[in-house]
């Protein structure tokens, strides 16, 4: 991974972006370095709004030494992180020191993963390749993306990440253009989710939404189950109101009991590699 992270030409190409970005799918062209900003607010900093060693993820990834990065190119009105995630001005810079001396006092407890969260990292493709370049020996990469982003994004990612872990919020594309103001969205998604079954190893998200089981569960489960069954699945059943789900009737209570087993049973039914 070393010499694929060093090489000027991967560099300078993830740089560009800077220039005129087109690193999600909102292909805003935005002059990040002249001080434009698409819909996701980043400029040509990354910045670090928070970093822990999280023991509450897949089994396979922990303990995982977690990287948020604020700013996102979707606006999920059930986002845990809130302000945290839109705000892309909150944070400490992302510098190679920072994240060296980061992962130097996480190695003394054992962290297994380096994962990249936000927000959403994709925005901050540059940086993190940037300050990724100098530093030796590397725990496996982990990339937690809401996958909206280009096939120019996920080409730069080739070869530096090892597991790729796809948050499928929804199930059809009027669900996500009322929830998280993104058009287009589940044939951005599955082209991307192919894409990274190629690239590295995948591991596919779903939060559990109250009132979207047939909606969007059930038509997600079909479409894994018919393109990349082999994929583990991981079913997150722990879904409380946040930030402005309020905003939408059905998100503003917990999930129904008996949604968390009637999902895990479509699942199983399915034959899907549901995972922990």
């Amino acid at each position: 991974m070393a010499s694929l992270l060093s090489n000027p030409e991967r560099l300078e190409r993830a740089r560009r972006h800077y220039r005129s970005c087109g690193l999600c799918e909102h292909r805003c062209g935005a002059d990040r370095d002249a001080g434009e900003r698409g819909p996701c607010k980043a400029g040509p900093i990354a910045r670090v709004y928070k970093q822990r060693v999280e023991y509450g993820e897949e089994w396979e990834l922990i303990p995982s030494h977690l990287f948020y990065l604020s700013g996102c190119d979707l606006r999920c009105g059930f986002c845990v992180a809130g302000i945290n995630a839109f705000d892309a001005r909150r944070g400490h810079p992302l510098t190679a020191e920072f994240l060296a001396e980061a992962i130097e006092r996480s190695r003394e407890q054992g962290v297994r993963t380096l994962q990249w969260v936000g927000g959403e990292p994709t925005i901050h493709i540059p940086a993190i390749l940037d300050a990724m370049a100098p530093c030796d020996d590397l725990p496996p990469v982990v990339w937690k993306s809401d996958f909206h982003g280009t096939p120019e994004a996920f080409a730069l990612l080739d070869g530096i990440v090892d597991v790729y872990l796809a948050d499928f919020k929804f199930g059809n594309d009027a669900c996500a253009r009322r929830i998280a103001g993104v058009h287009n969205y589940v044939a951005v998604l599955t082209r991307n989710l192919c894409t990274a079954a190629r690239q590295g190893d995948l591991i596919v998200r779903h939060l559990l939404l109250p009132g979207h089981f047939d909606c969007c569960f059930r038509p997600m489960v079909a479409w894994l189950a018919a393109n990349l069954p082999g994929a583990r699945f991981s079913i997150r059943d722990g879904y409380l109101p946040s930030w402005q789900a309020d905003r939408h009737a059905e998100l503003a209570r917990p999930l129904a009991p008996g949604d968390a087993d009637r999902a895990y049973e479509l699942a199983a039914g399915a034959r899907l590699r549901t995972i922990e």
